[in-house]
Order: C-alpha cells, then sequence, then structure tokens
C-alpha cells in the first residue's frame, strides 16, 4: 500500500465516522421525537433544521477556513503560522456563537415565524430553537477544534469524541423526552450537553500538546482573519445550501398539506445522513490537498483529487440505490403516521438522486480551496447552496407542477456539477500555480 493511499486511509474514514456520528445526532432526535411525542413534534424539529444548519454553515467560516490555512503552512513546516490560524479561529468562534447563542435565544418565537412554522408546530419550533441556542458556544467549538484535530495528525480521538456525543445524545434523549417527558425542548437539551461533553474530550489534545498545534498567547491580525475568512467563506457557503433546501422546500410543501410537510422531516432525515457522508468525504479530502499544495507535491495532490472523486461517484450511486429499499423501515424508525409513509417512499429516490451530483461537487469545491483557488469555488458553491437551489425549488413547480418539487434539487446539483467541472479545468488550463 502506498504512503498516500495509507494517508487516505487515516483522513478519510475518521473524517466520515465523525460526520456520521453528528448527523446521527439530529437523526436521533427525530427518531425519540417522532415515537415519544408525535409527527406534528418530528415536523417542527424539522422546521427548526434551517436555523441549526445556518449555525452549522457558520461553524465552517472559521473551522474550515482555519484548517485550511493551517495546513498549507503544516505542509511548508511553518508549526507557528499554523498555530497562529488556529488560534485565530478559535477565538473567533468563542465571540461569533456567544453572540447567535444570546439572539438565537432571545429571538427563538420570531425564528419560528421566520422560518414558517403555522400554529401547529409553533410552539415546539420555539422551544427546540431556544434550548438548543443554549449551547452553541461549545457547539462551535466541537466543531473548530474537532477540525483542527484530525488535521493535527489525531483523527482518531476526533472520531472517538464524536461516537462519545452520539452515544450520551441517543441516552439524553431517551431519558429527556420518555421519562422526564420534556418534549422537543428535551431533545434540544440532549443535543446540547453532547456536544458539549465531546468539545471537552477533543480539547485534552491541545491541552496536553498531543501535536504541533496547542494553545498559547498571540496578537490580533487582521490580515490573518481575511485568509482565513477567505478560505472557509466556500464551505460556509456550501452549506448555507442544507437550510437554504430545508426551508425552500417546507415553504411549497407546508403550502400542500401537513402530511408533506411530515414527509420531509423523514426525507430530511436521511438526507442529512448522505450529506454528512459526502462532507466526511470531502472534509477529509482537505488537509491532503491543502498539505500537498503546500509541499508542492503535485503527484499526491492529483492522487487525492482523483481518488475523492471516485468515491464520491461510487457513493453517491450507492446512495441513491438504497434509497428505494429504505423508505418504509425508515418510516417506522420515526413513528410516521400512514398518511406520510406513502409520501416519503414515493419522493425518497427522487430526491435523494441529488446526492449523485452533489459529492462529485463539493469534492471539486474542497480541492479548489485547499488550493488557493478561492475565486473559483466561491462561484461555484455560491451557484450550489443559493441561486439555483432556491430558484428550482421555488420556480420549478410553479411551471411543472407541485409534485415536481421532489425533483428539483436533483436539477439544481446536476448544474451545479457541470459548472464545477468547468470551473476546475479552467482553473488548471496553464497547470497548479502554487502561491
Amino acid at each position: 500500500m502506498s504512503v498516500q493511499s495509507k494517508r487516505l486511509r487515516k483522513y478519510i474514514i475518521p473524517s466520515m465516522i465523525s460526520n456520521v456520528a453528528f448527523f446521527i445526532l439530529t437523526i436521533v432526535d427525530g427518531m425519540f421525537v417522532g415515537n415519544g411525542i408525535g409527527t406534528d413534534a418530528l415536523g417542527a424539529v424539522n422546521l427548526a433544521m434551517p436555523f441549526v444548519m445556518l449555525v452549522g454553515a457558520v461553524s465552517a467560516l472559521f473551522a474550515i477556513g482555519g484548517v485550511a490555512v493551517a495546513a498549507i503552512r503544516l505542509g511548508r513546516g511553518d508549526n507557528h503560522g499554523a498555530n497562529q490560524a488556529f488560534m485565530h479561529s478559535v477565538l473567533e468562534v468563542l465571540v461569533i456563537f456567544t453572540v447567535l447563542s444570546v439572539l438565537g435565544m432571545v429571538f427563538s418565537k420570531q425564528l419560528a415565524e421566520v422560518l414558517g412554522a403555522n400554529e401547529t408546530y409553533r410552539s415546539m419550533v420555539s422551544d427546540y430553537i431556544f434550548w438548543y441556542a443554549l449551547f452553541l458556544v461549545p457547539s462551535g467549538l466541537n466543531t473548530c477544534l474537532g477540525s483542527f484535530c484530525r488535521n493535527d495528525g489525531d483523527p482518531g480521538l476526533a472520531t472517538i469524541a464524536a461516537l462519545v456525543c452520539t452515544s450520551v445524545n441517543i441516552f439524553g434523549d431517551w431519558l429527556l423526552v420518555f421519562p422526564l417527558q420534556k418534549g422537543v425542548a428535551g431533545a434540544a437539551f440532549a443535543t446540547g450537553a453532547s456536544q458539549t461533553i465531546s468539545a471537552f474530550l477533543i480539547l485534552s489534545h491541545f491541552l496536553r500538546k498531543k501535536g504541533k498545534l496547542h494553545f498559547q498567547k498571540f496578537k490580533v491580525e487582521a490580515a490573518l482573519y481575511r485568509k482565513i475568512i477567505l478560505r472557509g467563506l466556500p464551505e460556509m457557503v456550501s452549506q448555507f445550501a442544507a437550510p437554504i433546501t430545508t426551508a425552500s422546500m417546507n415553504r411549497v410543501l407546508i403550502g400542500i398539506s401537513d402530511p408533506h410537510v411530515n414527509a420531509f422531516s423523514v426525507i430530511g432525515y436521511i438526507g442529512s445522513l448522505f450529506a454528512s457522508l459526502m462532507y466526511g468525504l470531502s472534509g477529509g479530502m482537505q488537509p491532503l490537498f491543502g498539505q500537498s499544495y503546500g509541499a508542492k507535491d503535485e503527484k499526491s495532490l492529483r492522487y487525492y483529487l482523483k481518488s475523492g472523486l471516485l468515491m464520491s461517484a461510487v457513493g453517491g450511486i450507492a446512495a441513491w440505490i438504497l434509497t428505494f429499499f429504505i423508505g418504509k423501515p425508515v418510516c417506522v424508525l420515526f413513528g410516521a403516521e400512514a398518511s406520510a409513509v406513502s409520501i416519503v417512499v414515493d419522493a425518497l429516490p427522487k430526491y435523494c438522486l441529488n446526492f449523485v451530483f452533489a459529492t462529485t461537487s463539493a469534492v471539486i469545491a474542497a480541492y479548489l480551496f485547499s488550493t488557493k483557488r478561492t475565486q473559483y469555488a466561491i462561484p461555484l458553491n455560491v451557484c450550489r447552496s443559493i441561486v439555483f437551489n432556491f430558484l428550482c425549488i421555488n420556480f420549478l413547480p410553479l411551471i411543472f407542477g407541485k409534485d415536481f418539487v421532489w425533483f428539483t434539487v436533483v436539477v439544481a446539483e446536476g448544474i451545479c456539477v457541470v459548472i464545477a467541472v468547468t470551473l476546475w479545468k479552467v482553473s488548471e488550463r496553464d497547470g497548479i500555480r502554487y502561491r
């Protein structure tokens, strides 16, 4: 086995496991809420998801941005510079997430209305947002520290922390939803508490100085923040796809019927699992791209890109095929009502076909921003997350009928994969430039 293959396994597998474990948190919430409270509560959690996803997108700005800068510097042997990127990212997460936490708790009712909650869902959505927002600081640190921990040569600890987080969340959901009867607020509290425990576990890597990154005094540099934001912006924009897609789908579906909203809550959970694998793949590739670029190792860079594209294609097709068989069993897990089951079985393969294209776009985007081609990565992810998803979901059903809503994300991602390949080829028409 080559050195590149060993490093690929070292980073990709833990990254995918960690991401799946994180998204299982939301899936477990849905299972306990659906079975312990009811399908309307499941719909309420789904309506609150754009807020949760938006917070995740903001965390990517500094976690992924900082890691991208640190990876290139580590590839060059600049450990001090990598540490500077680490410290700047941690500070910014503390500041930004404190603000978001306060805003989420103070304006939880208003946010529920903005997310389209009607009388059926409004109070439950507000409760979920309030208690989730309470834990936003440790949640943001968990994402940030986990990303740096993987990049600092200890992906195993990040994976262990993610698995512990999931286990604690499962127990907390059971305790707060069933014996203590705390409803959706209890589910949100369990998620926040589990992420807090995970953050403390990952913190041990840096306090024990196990790698090249550790806490130290530093002077705030505006120029470094500019670099971190520039590198993280494409990934943040990419992750806006989830809240924009979910909010747009909810808006269209709530105009059809409540069972359609509840059905999409189940479909959304399955989509989250597939998305976690997609982001785990692109996230695991990112430090490999960055370190190879920093070391000017073009052979490894080409190898990792080819491997990432192959895995994305095979994984996307496999996930889509799976959707033809799992509709009814998943509905049972979530306690979906009979009116929603038939919708899930019919719509799941239509909706999840988008991952055949989305995984490829995600890998190409990670390759571009990890190799200082932000001017290409940002337009790509703007098209993916903001432009085509929004336009297709909101306007294509007006042309082809409301049932076409399940195909709209497929159309959007199909367009975007063509854009992704085009931008990648254009960026290398004169070869890879090292800066």
